[in-house]
């Protein structure tokens, strides 16, 4: 079992998610660290001193490369991961491992439900849960919309997640997209499993910028154009044939296509909204949108 943790200058945050690992109920793993940061990250992890943990320096290409050499240099059958400011809770490892070993190889990979706290307050905010499964039949569904999703409670089969190329995709805009990987795995042929209660404590509210936030990238608008824009083009063939799996990318594109001051393009996408989704959500969206820059500027 191989756990891997991407992390740049959270130093202050990642005991937490290192203890959490340390008090599985499994304990037959590694856990490789892979650091892009320049702070004092090495320090903290090595002063562990912890037979299981393997701390790498990645300084360049982001978590792309940070994933993919921590995978070379790997020897787990079974890939899961962890962020370095959230945590397992302690049977996370154990309940995963059970799960995906008593399916078919054809199951190669599984997610689950994650628990959502603010940081400050240890407040529970929300649980996403985890309830689709199958394999190609299920893939329209997974383009749709981010359902399976959530890097920590992802755990793949070393095959699988060798075949989708042993890291995130990159050049899409969210390089860190982990809805974006379970579609490819799903494309790839792979089928997936949902472990349904929740093991995984996800914290926000804790002060440093998550990779999820805009705040964490430069150019927030193109970097969504490009996103949704991938999903059009990958799954062009499954959108072609059923246009209402398109929905929520239009949606989004109309959005930052006039964040971005791309006014032809927000109508363009606005019209097949309309024609996807017919109701008046659709009819005001581009407006809406249109007004609501103006007032920003």
């Amino acid at each position: 079992m191989t756990i891997i943790t991407n992390t740049k200058n959270r130093a202050r945050l990642i005991s937490r998610c290192i203890e959490s690992i340390q008090n599985q109920t499994y304990q037959n793993y590694e856990h490789i660290v892979a650091d892009g940061g320049t702070d004092n990250t090495k320090k903290i992890v090595e002063s562990y001193n912890d037979p299981h943990i393997i701390y790498i320096s990645i300084p360049e290409g982001g978590p792309v490369a940070q994933t993919k050499e921590a995978f070379k240099l790997s020897k787990g059958e079974f890939i899961t991961f962890l962020d370095d400011d959230d945590e397992y809770t302690p049977e996370k490892l154990e309940k995963q491992l059970d799960l995906i070993q008593s399916l078919s190889d054809d199951y190669g990979f599984i997610y689950g439900a994650m628990t959502y706290y603010d940081n400050n307050t240890k407040e529970q905010l929300n649980i996403h849960g985890a309830e689709i499964e199958g394999g190609s039949e299920i893939l329209p569904i997974a383009i749709s919309k981010p359902t399976i999703c959530g890097t920590p409670t992802f755990m793949f089969r070393r095959k699988a997640f060798e075949s989708i190329g042993g890291t995130w995709i990159s050049g899409i805009g969210n390089d860190m997209s982990d809805w974006a990987l379970g579609c490819r795995a799903l494309k790839q042929g792979w089928k997936v499993a949902a472990l349904k209660e929740s093991y995984l404590r996800i914290y926000v509210n804790h002060q440093a910028t998550r990779m999820s936030d805009a705040d964490f990238y430069k150019d927030n608008s193109q970097r969504y154009i490009k996103f949704h824009n991938h999903f059009l083009s990958e799954y062009a063939d499954i959108i072609a044939k059923n246009p209402k799996v398109g929905t929520f990318h239009y949606d989004n594109l109309v959005h930052f296509y006039v964040a971005a001051d791309r006014t032809g393009d927000a109508f363009k996408t606005w019209y097949k909204l309309i024609k996807t989704r017919p109701n008046f959500r659709s009819l005001v969206s581009f407006p809406y949108y249109f007004f609501r820059q103006l007032m920003k500027k």
